[in-house]
């Protein structure tokens, strides 16, 4: 075994990270979020849901099922990015712990959120 001071060093990882990706699927986009939503992610999610609307995709797709945690400031995004969207159509799929603090509010009722990406794409509208 080596010394202490041999080993290696590594950083721990961030208590609130969350990773973000995008997909162009012709003039759709999905975003993939990853993680814990809140008012210190929020900015890497913010910045590619404009850069993706940059493009005027038809349907804009916010993957937010493998989210651990979203706070208020993440619903906040949620109600704006649903009014910045348009005309791109906004669609959300989450899971069972988004839903249930989405449950708390009215977004619900206004935002279109599926449980599967399979439905959110293939959803008629």
């Amino acid at each position: 075994m080596a010394p202490p001071g041999d080993r290696p060093q590594t950083e721990p990882a961030p208590a609130h990270a969350m990773t973000v990706s995008a997909e162009h699927r012709g003039r759709d986009v999905v975003l993939t979020a990853t993680g814990e939503l809140d008012i210190s992610t929020l900015p890497k999610l913010r910045g590619l849901i404009r850069l993706a609307l940059v493009d005027q995709p038809r349907l804009l797709v916010l993957d937010l099922s493998e989210l651990r945690f979203i706070s208020s400031s993440g619903l906040g995004l949620l109600a704006g990015t649903h009014r910045e969207a348009a005309p791109a159509e906004l669609r959300v799929v989450a899971g069972t712990e988004v839903r249930r603090v989405m449950a708390f509010t009215d977004l619900l009722e206004f935002l279109n959120v599926y449980s599967t990406m399979e439905e959110a794409l293939t959803d008629a509208g």
